[in-house]
This record gives C-alpha cells, sequence and structure tokens, in this order.
C-alpha cells in the first residue's frame, strides 16, 4: 500500500493577511479622522481669528467749517521807479552813469549841450547893463527937468514925459531880468538830477545824441522799502487788513511783511484784488524776485476732519468710511458709510456724508476690512481734535 502525505493545510496564513488588512483599514481611517480633525480645527482657528480682526477707531467730531489755506504768489517791486529825461530839448553833452550804478538823490545824471544858453546869457547880461545905463540917465534927467520946472524953466508936461522915460527904462530893466531867470531855469533844465536814491537799471541815450523834451535817457528803482504786490480772490482779500503782518518766502528767506495797501479795484481780467505788502530792507532780495504767502479761506460747510487712511474707495467718484455698529449678537461689526472729501492737505480729508457726531470709525487698514466683518476695537489717541 503505497504513501500518500497529508497535504498542509493554508488557513492559517490566510487567517493572518486578513488581519493585517483590517489593521491597516482602521489605522488608514484613524488617520483620515485626524486630517479631517486638524483641518476643522485650523478653519475654526481662522474664522475665529477673522472674527477678532483689531481695528484702531476715533469719533466723529461735526464741524460747522474749516479753513482752507491758499499759497499765493506774487512780485518784488519798487515802490519808485522813473524813466528821467530833460524837459527840454538839446544836445546830451554827457551822462554820468552807467547800469548798475547806485545813485544817490540829487546826483546829477547827464546834462545838455549848454553853449547857446551861455551865448544867450552873455547878450541878457550886455542888455541888462543897457537898460541900466537907460534907467539911470533917465532917472538923471528928471532931476535936471524937476529942477526946471520948479525955475519955471521948462513946463509941467516936459517932466511928464521924463519920468514916463523912468519908467518904461525900469520895466527894460525887469523885463531883462525876467529873461535872465527865464535862462538860469533852461540851464537848471539841462542837468538831470536823481529825483530819489536808487539804482540805474537802464541806459538808453549815449552822449552826442539830440533828444526832444521828455526823452528817457535812464531808468531808475529805489532800493528802499521794498514791496511786494499778490493777486487775491475777492473773499480773501477782503479779510487783509492794512497794517496786518504776513509771513512771505523769498529767494528761500522768511520774511515778515505789514499789508500797506488794499486797492479798492477789482481786475477785469482776473477778478482778482491786489494788496502790497511792504518789506523790512534785507539783501538779496530785488525788484522782480517771486514771493509767496500763506493765506487762506473759511469755507461753511458741515462735516467732520478724517485720516485720508481712514478713506476707501467708494462709487461713483465718492468714499467710504468704516463706521462700527453693534450686531445682533452684540458683537462690533463693520458698516461702511458714503462720504465726499470737501478738502486734503494731504493728511487729513475734511468729508461730509453720512456721519453723525460721535459715530466710531477705523482710522487705517480699510483695505483689508469688508462691511459686516466682525472686528475687536480699539480707541486711538484722537489728533484730529480742535482744527478749524
Amino acid at each position: 500500500m503505497a504513501y500518500s502525505p497529508t497535504p498542509v493545510s493554508s488557513q492559517p496564513e490566510g487567517k493572518h493577511f486578513r488581519r493585517l488588512w483590517a489593521a491597516l483599514i482602521v489605522f488608514g481611517g484613524a488617520l483620515v479622522v485626524l486630517l479631517f480633525a486638524a483641518g476643522f480645527s485650523q478653519v475654526g482657528a481662522e474664522d475665529s481669528e477673522a472674527t477678532a480682526t483689531r481695528v484702531d477707531v476715533k469719533p466723529i467730531t461735526l464741524q460747522s467749517g474749516f479753513y482752507m489755506p491758499v499759497t499765493v504768489y506774487g512780485l518784488i517791486e519798487s515802490p519808485r521807479q522813473a524813466k528821467v529825461g530833460f524837459e527840454r530839448d538839446g544836445l546830451v553833452a554827457e551822462v554820468l552813469v552807467e547800469e548798475g550804478d547806485s545813485v544817490s538823490e540829487g546826483q546829477q545824471i547827464a546834462m545838455l549841450d549848454t553853449q547857446r544858453l551861455q551865448a544867450q546869457r552873455e547878450e541878457l547880461n550886455a542888455g541888462l547893463a543897457r537898460a541900466r545905463a537907460e534907467s539911470r540917465l533917465a532917472s538923471l534927467t528928471v532931476e535936471r527937468i524937476q529942477s526946471l520946472v520948479n525955475s519955471q524953466v521948462e513946463s509941467a508936461q516936459r517932466l511928464d514925459e521924463a519920468k514916463a522915460q523912468v519908467e518904461a527904462a525900469s520895466a527894460q530893466v525887469n523885463e531883462v531880468k525876467a529873461a535872465l531867470e527865464s535862462l538860469q531855469v533852461e540851464s537848471e533844465k539841462s542837468v538831470i538830477l536823481a529825483p530819489f536814491a536808487g539804482v540805474v537799471d537802464a541806459r538808453m541815450i549815449d552822449a552826442g545824441t539830440v533828444v526832444s523834451a521828455g526823452t528817457p535817457i535812464v531808468s531808475l528803482t529805489s532800493q528802499a522799502s521794498l514791496q511786494a504786490r499778490f493777486a487775491l480772490p475777492a473773499d480773501v482779500a477782503s479779510a487783509a487788513e492794512p497794517g496786518e503782518r504776513v509771513q512771505l518766502k523769498v529767494n528761500g528767506q522768511l520774511l515778515s511783511g505789514e499789508i500797506s495797501h488794499r486797492l479798492a479795484l477789482r481786475q477785469q481780467a482776473t477778478r482778482t484784488i491786489d494788496i502790497l505788502v511792504t518789506l523790512p530792507p534785507v539783501s538779496g532780495v530785488m525788484p522782480g524776485d517771486m514771493a509767496s504767502m500763506q493765506t487762506g479761506q473759511e469755507h461753511e460747510e458741515r462735516g467732520a476732519w478724517v485720516p485720508v487712511t481712514a478713506l476707501s474707495n467708494g462709487t461713483r467718484g465718492l468714499w467710504r468710511l468704516f463706521v462700527i455698529e453693534t450686531s445682533e449678537g452684540g458683537e462690533p461689526v463693520l458698516e461702511g458709510r458714503t462720504v465726499e472729501v470737501i478738502y486734503t492737505d494731504g493728511e487729513r480729508a475734511f468729508v461730509r456724508g453720512a456721519i453723525s457726531e460721535g459715530d466710531q470709525f477705523v482710522v487705517s487698514g480699510t483695505h483689508r476690512l469688508a462691511p459686516g466683518q466682525s472686528v475687536s476695537v480699539t480707541t486711538a489717541y484722537d489728533d484730529t481734535a480742535g482744527l478749524k
């Protein structure tokens, strides 16, 4: 009888593999559960963090208006400037100054040729001597005739004629004297004297030129008490009172000036009113320099000052301001309010719109916020208080 071996059963080995697969499945399921739990935990943490966004807020302080500073520009000018010339015709004999020269009041600037006047003077002096001689002769004649009349040798008519000759001779003397005085005036008008102390800024005529009366020879500008002329809008000019001190900037220098005049004339082209500001004597400033002055005007407008960082883009050219409101659950949430910017100085803006006194608005970081978002509120220092 042949021997047949008994087959070894594989049942225990299959059971082992089934247990291994079951363990792997359990481990994988647990890992998935842990990952999902971690994800939900992270989302919850992110949601919690999102709802707790911290913002700095300030209260709205409404005002009835604001002051808008305005920088105006003007030119430095001299209150005294003249183009001087001769009051009579003639040949220019000499011009005694050059462009850029400083002159004092009464200093000679130019002279005309006076040879013809000198000849006329000599002629008149000779005529005056003759007239005086004739006057003396007439006076002696009167004395002689008076003696003869007293002796009844001459008639009274002859005496009257002699007296008339005395009067005529005296008139002739006075006539020549007047001519000499007129000639002296012409001689004085042959010299130009500086009407005031200043600087020669232009020379138009040289020696040897024949000029007519009134032809400008030199241009003279006073350097004392320079003034600045500013053209201001009517509402700003009305607040500029003569005697008021103002601050100017000329060539980088800060100067204190005084308003001397507010002209009672509106410029037709610009509808502005000129004011004149007298400057103190200072070196480095001359006519023609540009000057600037800080002034301003009050605007009546109901609104409030806010930092420009508190504004975000709105719709139709308007802006949005985030204001703190309370949700139904009592938590602070954001509400967007539409506002209009009336004026800004680059750091702050004066706005009007859907805002009320005491509203708490977010001062910065508005780009990362959205309406209805829950926030954590921190009160910031109010540095807009007291602004006008």
